[in-house]
């Protein structure tokens, strides 16, 4: 139906209207109530039609909200597990800092042991001896650079 057209309107027929009414009176009725059957059928199928349309939509947003959660459950246990892992990571870190720097207990232990106390003692006169001989070649160098007799 066009929007120019109008709307038929409900036939209400009594029982006195059925006996009284001529043949083609009833007809035209008939027609009427036909013609308005119709329109309420097209509304029904409208409405039924929009109504799975609507349907259809919700359980698409609804299928893509169940998925977008499922991927963030998925994504939020990864980053659980990541956080866990970098946890361990940096517990084994500080474990590893502990042991390998000695403590004040063990410094003082090797240096009041007399063969590590004699050893470095030695190793710190070699150096002292070394440092002497570098110094003493450096300046012979820069001396025998600095001859005037060239």
């Amino acid at each position: 139906m066009t929007n120019e057209e109008p709307l038929p309107k409900k036939v209400r027929l009594s029982e006195s209207d059925m006996k009284t009414l001529a043949r083609e009176e009833l007809c035209t009725r008939w027609k009427q109530h036909e013609a308005y059957v119709q329109v309420l059928e097209a509304k029904y199928a409208e409405l039924c039609s929009n109504d799975v349309t609507g349907l259809k939509e919700s359980e698409e947003k609804l299928k893509q909200q169940q998925e977008s959660a499922r991927r963030e459950n998925i994504l939020v246990m990864r980053l659980a597990t990541k956080e866990q892992e970098m946890q361990e990571c940096t517990t084994q870190i500080q474990y590893l800092k502990q042991v390998q720097q000695p403590s004040a207990a063990q410094l003082r232990s090797s240096m009041v042991d007399p063969a590590i106390n004699l050893f470095f003692l030695k190793m710190k006169a070699e150096l002292e001896q070394t440092k002497d001989k570098l110094e003493q070649a450096q300046n012979e160098l820069s001396a025998w650079k600095f001859t005037p007799d060239r």
